[in-house]
């Protein structure tokens, strides 16, 4: 269960980053320096694979405590248009390392690579989240390609244990 839970949080998270090169679910009308990549858009990611790394509570110096659920997830989804699926646009690759033993504190990095809607590029994503919580935010630090200068935010929604779609909006700034 623990690995749905935390697929669905990293899948947001990553599937904001990658959204935030498509622009082909929903785009505001502020335009940014780079003609081709909006300001503000939403994409959505659907849950595929994610694969959860616990340590054995004695691998650890001092020995974890019971019901800990400090541990690692990766996740590698594709990113589409649509919440029904539609059009795929990206792939997000991201690591949710899980820091507090109740899962209160998690690291997510990660990175998503847009080919669709006319886009090309990786944005790149990191954030302190709480991995108990369906929802929450998450910085982009960069970008190539059309997300060149790229920085921002992405809000996501939608994650969790049992969650197969996660919403993602991406809010980004040019820098030259």
């Amino acid at each position: 269960m623990r690995k749905k839970w935390a697929l669905g949080i990293g899948t947001a998270a990553m599937i904001a980053a990658a959204a935030a090169g498509t622009g082909i679910a929903s785009a505001s009308a502020g335009t940014s320096l780079h003609a081709k990549a909006p300001a503000t858009f939403t994409v959505y990611t659907h849950m595929i694979e994610a694969h959860v790394i616990t340590p054995c509570s004695t691998c650890a110096t001092p020995a974890l405590p019971a019901g800990s659920k400090v541990g690692a997830e990766y996740v590698n989804d594709p990113v589409f248009n649509e919440k029904t699926g539609g059009q795929q646009i990206g792939q997000e690759a991201l690591v949710i390392t899980i820091v507090g033993s109740d899962a209160s504190t998690a690291l997510l990095s990660g990175a998503v690579k847009l080919t669709g809607g006319g886009l090309s590029g990786e944005l790149a994503a990191i954030g302190q989240i709480d991995a108990r919580a369906s929802s929450g935010v998450v910085a982009v630090t960069g970008g190539t390609g059309s997300f060149l200068g790229a920085k921002g935010e992405i809000d996501y929604s939608g994650a969790g244990l049992t969650s197969t779609v996660t919403t993602l909006t991406i809010h980004l700034t040019y820098q030259r």
